[in-house]
């Protein structure tokens, strides 16, 4: 049997843009709940060491950031809940959200911060291999590849993030990518280029791989002609992400890729609705990005869920 609950503000996600919406809501002395599906810090998770988020002038793991972030939220009454959001939707109150471990949340506000997902590799032989050499988080699996050859399939930042954390204990790692150049930071391009064990394979693509029962070989189409075959224990993917927004189907807008299209105010079509984070249409995604689309979502959705009980508008400013 369903069990229900009841809350002012409901947070689905809880990466950077959910944690920050945790905290401004909470100290706006309304209920807050966050629910989260996998680990407290979403995707930033499988990033190693964080050197750009403001305040730490000398880095910061991505785990320590994390933890302060939901402790700071724990610490003015935000609650945190392990389980999975299925469906949304409207109600006389204002929404009403179904999960996966049977409880019914009955909410006045929802912020929806549910992030983007890497996109897997795009060979037929993925699901075969994936967990066996196919990996898409190089700070959760180096340690298994140490002294061997890898491949890391991506032409981006990320790309760039986990070929960097692969370098230090692979004996070779070959960055794959589709263009002439990786779009990366030069900062983290000029840092990469300093191992002497890292090679760079434009213009290709993943058309193949095999090996007996693991991954031995990475084979590529190349955009020049012809093939090129890596031997390679493990394939890294660090690809586009795909947002992960399937619980606004039918009430939002979104673009051909999947991004939710709204403004900077994080408001959508949809009274009391907001969206925050990767999930959303945006120029630049960050961390501090994410996090300021964590507050502001908050504070519009603490204004909204006042007004509807007659209360003060407004929020803390600091």
């Amino acid at each position: 049997m369903m069990s229900e609950r009841t809350t002012d503000i409901l947070i689905i996600g809880a990466g950077p843009a959910g944690l920050a919406g945790a905290l401004y809501a909470s100290r706006s002395l309304v209920k807050t709940i966050v629910l989260e599906r996998m680990s407290v810090g979403g995707l930033v998770l499988s990033t190693e060491w964080i050197d750009n988020y403001p305040g730490f002038p000398d880095g910061i793991a991505a785990p320590e950031l994390m933890d302060r972030m939901r402790r700071q939220a724990e610490r003015f009454g935000a609650e945190f809940v392990s389980d999975e959001a299925l469906s949304l939707n409207r109600t006389d109150m204002g929404f009403s959200v179904t999960t996966a471990g049977g409880t019914m949340y009955q909410a006045g506000s929802v912020i929806v911060a549910t992030g983007a997902m890497p996109r897997v590799l795009p060979v037929k032989e993925e699901s075969k291999y994936r967990g066996r050499g196919i990996s898409y988080c190089a700070t959760c699996d180096a340690a298994f590849f140490k002294g061997k050859p890898v491949a890391v399939v991506g032409g981006g930042g990320s790309a760039v993030e986990e070929a960097l954390v692969l370098a230090r204990g692979c004996s070779k790692v070959s960055v794959v990518f589709p263009l002439d150049s990786l779009q990366a930071e030069p900062i983290l391009i000029e840092q990469l280029g300093a191992f002497s064990n890292v090679e760079f394979v434009p213009g290709a693509a993943p058309a193949a791989v095999e090996g007996e029962g693991k991954v031995e070989r990475l084979r590529l189409r190349l955009s020049a002609g012809g093939e090129k075959t890596l031997e390679v224990a493990a394939v890294f993917v660090a690809m586009e992400f795909v947002p992960t927004g399937d619980l606004l189907k039918g009430l939002v807008e979104v673009d051909a890729q999947g991004y939710v299209v709204i403004p900077e105010s994080t408001e959508t079509g949809v009274p009391g609705l907001y969206i925050a984070g990767d999930v959303r249409r945006k120029s630049l995604k960050q961390i501090v990005t994410a996090v300021a689309d964590g507050a502001v979502a908050a504070q519009r959705a603490g204004i909204y869920v006042r007004s509807r009980k007659g209360k003060k508008n407004g929020t803390p400013e600091n």
